[in-house]
């Protein structure tokens, strides 16, 4: 058995290398080829059914009627021949009018050999995947700047990037996606993490990449490297030369067991070496320790079980009164790990979700493999059939035929022995999405928590996600992600197509931004203060 693996994972990984570099010139060929207009014909028939036959819930806020027209419009306005990239502009807009976020078709990009692009991973990340962005106002603002260019000021408006404005591409590919529902808060913000994927459509960027700031309306301009790199003008910070004395083996056992205590809060609270930063991180107001904000960026699922009970056996130890849960910026992700979250924020035993609703049997058991390729399945046959049976069976009909998966999320749940009783505060933006709304939405309809910021992204009432196949088209090669499971909370808002709305809405302005302000959390703060 395991020979037979090795052989297998061998002949995979020697063909991978031997069609490596003609895959990268072919697919690049084909994204500056043009492809009958047939074929493009075929590819929007192909999105059609795959919806149809795949979506849950197709018709949640627009008919089948009202898509169809659509479709139908856009195979009369398809005449001549188009690149894969001009036909993603055509019928991305048609798959927005769905408005599911998580659905899209996806752009392609011109690939580099392996060669070529292990000398570029050693120069470092591509200098745009080190900054994070605001869009606000028609204006696209610095966030976060992980590069070395230590002259490069967070809050600095971006007046170009290789010449070209952040507001030409937001017009140009603001159609190409969608928000969950009706709510328009995600938009900017889904534009905001994109933006480094439309720039690179226009101007393919390896190297460096010229950026214009404005900053307090004083222009600079930076070229930054793969590496973020300083460059000649760059603030060079003094490091002081350091005098490694000889430690004992007392001192040196001492220091390996705090290295290993790092090592594994690293691990649990996922730390990123490139910038620095936890993905859960747990903090307190300096001026008051009764305060503690629990920020999440992202439910990665790793560790999850661990994290909590260790962040929430901190919380009281210390005390703690009142929580801030930081949910700005986070796009979702685990549904277990947000179900187990709220197990430590709930006083009373819940039930998470309604009911997951699929269309077939088989369509989240197979998706789930359609990445891995065939060979490896093959190879892999004792473990896979046994995976596809057994989620093929957790797949029910209820009494009015429906399909539906069964999850440990839709169980009755009693809440941690350790969970946190205090006062709890919840801040959201329109970068609050997916996930970060199913459990916001279970603590809105609990009345737990007082909600500070923005109308979040996605929606009060679920989302279309779970298992999101990429679909390849046939001709274009495009890539179409669709969501399988629709997931909802147990109670639901009549504020249809909406998001949880604040309790108390606070944007920050501009000014605000640039000056690197946290008016939502000041406000908190305050009002912690006066109760």
């Amino acid at each position: 058995m395991k020979l037979r693996i090795i052989a297998c994972f061998s002949i995979s990984c020697l063909f991978f290398l031997i069609t490596n570099c003609a895959s990268v010139q072919k697919t690049n060929a084909h994204i500056d080829s043009k492809i009958t207009v047939k074929d493009l014909q075929k590819d929007i028939d192909y999105v059609e059914y795959k919806l149809n036959k795949l979506h849950p819930s197709l018709d949640w806020y627009i008919s089948k009627e009202d898509l169809h027209k659509k479709f139908d419009s856009l195979r009369t306005t398809i005449v001549t021949p188009l690149t894969p990239n001009e036909f993603f502009l055509a019928i991305s807009p048609v798959i927005a009018s769905v408005k599911q976020g998580h659905m899209g078709i996806f752009p392609l990009t011109k690939k580099v050999d392996k060669k070529e692009l292990k000398a570029l991973n050693k120069l470092g990340k591509h200098p745009l995947s080190l900054m994070t962005f605001r869009y606000q106002d028609d204006n696209l603002y610095l966030l976060k700047n992980y590069t070395k260019d230590t002259l490069i000021k967070t809050g600095s408006k971006i007046i170009s990037v290789q010449g070209i404005e952040p507001k030409q591409l937001y017009d140009k590919y603001r159609r190409t996606y969608s928000s969950d529902g009706l709510n328009k808060t995600f938009l900017p913000y889904a534009f905001a993490s994109r933006f480094p994927m439309f720039l690179l459509l226009e101007k393919p960027i390896k190297d460096s990449v010229h950026v214009v700031f404005n900053y307090k309306d004083s222009i600079y301009e930076r070229t930054i490297t793969r590496a973020g790199l300083t460059n000649k003008d760059s603030v060079k910070k003094e490091i002081p030369k350091v005098v490694i004395a000889k430690l004992s083996k007392e001192e040196k056992r001492t220091k390996a067991i705090e290295n290993k205590k790092i090592s594994a809060r690293n691990k649990l609270f996922l730390y990123d070496k490139t910038t620095k930063e936890f993905t859960r991180s747990l903090t307190y107001i300096p001026s008051d320790s009764t305060i503690a904000i629990l920020k999440i960026k992202a439910f990665k699922h790793s560790r999850h079980k661990k994290a909590y009970d260790s962040i929430f056996n901190e919380i009281k130890s210390k005390g703690v009164k009142t929580l801030v849960l930081d949910l700005r910026y986070n796009g979702g992700g685990s549904l277990a790990e947000i179900h187990n979250l709220y197990s430590y924020l709930s006083s009373e035993p819940f039930v998470f979700i309604d009911t997951i609703r699929v269309t077939t049997r088989t369509s989240v058991a197979t998706n789930k493999l359609r990445p891995i390729p065939k060979v490896l399945l093959v190879a892999f046959s004792p473990v896979v059939l046994p995976f596809l049976v057994k989620n093929i069976l957790a797949v029910k009909k209820d009494e009015k035929g429906q399909l539906y998966l069964k999850s440990k999320e839709q169980k009755l749940t009693a809440p941690k022995p350790n969970r946190f009783d205090g006062k709890l505060y919840v801040l959201t933006n329109g970068g609050s999405f997916s996930a970060s709304c199913i459990l916001s939405s279970n603590l809105k309809n609990s009345n737990r928590a007082i909600f500070v910021g923005e109308e979040t992204g996605g929606t009060y009432n679920g989302t279309v996600a779970g298992t999101m196949p990429l679909l390849e088209l046939p001709n274009s090669k495009l890539l179409f992600r669709i969501g399988l499971q629709d997931i909802r909370p147990v109670k639901e808002t009549t504020e249809f197509g909406r998001g949880i709305l604040p309790d108390v809405t606070i944007v920050p302005t501009s000014e605000q931004i640039i000056d690197d302000k946290d008016p939502e959390l000041d406000w908190i703060i305050e009002d912690v203060k006066n109760n």
